[in-house]
């Protein structure tokens, strides 16, 4: 199973987004505390931390402890869902879409450029315009 777990002291925002982002992909949310990379890596081979840095929302990936890629987010939006609950991840990004399929329930869509988007709890939806990076 996945993990999804934040840096060591979130702002309220990027917890919120780690929590909806693992209950979107159907992982686990693991609450970090003091635990280093090595004790996140004990509990799953594959893992996602969601922290900011410089402004932006970044989701980093790691595979038995090494990072495999990194999802930046140049904007983040949040809004109410109208519509029916959507399970999984969507992407328009085809490098994104790679670097989860294995591990998440992850769909590659048509449309916007580079978006990420996924439901949330509380009828909320997230729409992210992403930028990946390789490890």
């Amino acid at each position: 199973m996945t993990t999804v777990t934040t840096s060591r002291k979130p702002e309220s925002e990027v917890r919120a987004l780690a929590k909806d982002l693992a209950f979107a992909a159907k992982c686990r949310y693991m609450v970090r505390g003091k635990m280093g990379m090595k004790e996140v890596g004990e509990q799953d081979p594959f893992f996602l931390i969601v922290f900011r840095e410089k402004g932006e929302m970044r989701i980093q990936a790691f595979d038995h402890g090494v990072p495999s890629g990194e999802i930046i987010a140049t904007s983040v939006s949040v809004s109410r869902r109208e519509d029916e609950f959507k399970s999984g991840i969507f992407t328009s990004n085809q490098s994104i879409y790679e670097l989860l399929k294995s591990y998440v329930p992850v769909t590659l869509s048509k449309g916007g450029k580079d978006m990420l988007s996924f439901d949330g709890t509380r009828r909320t939806r997230y729409h992210l315009t992403v930028v990946i990076h390789a490890a």
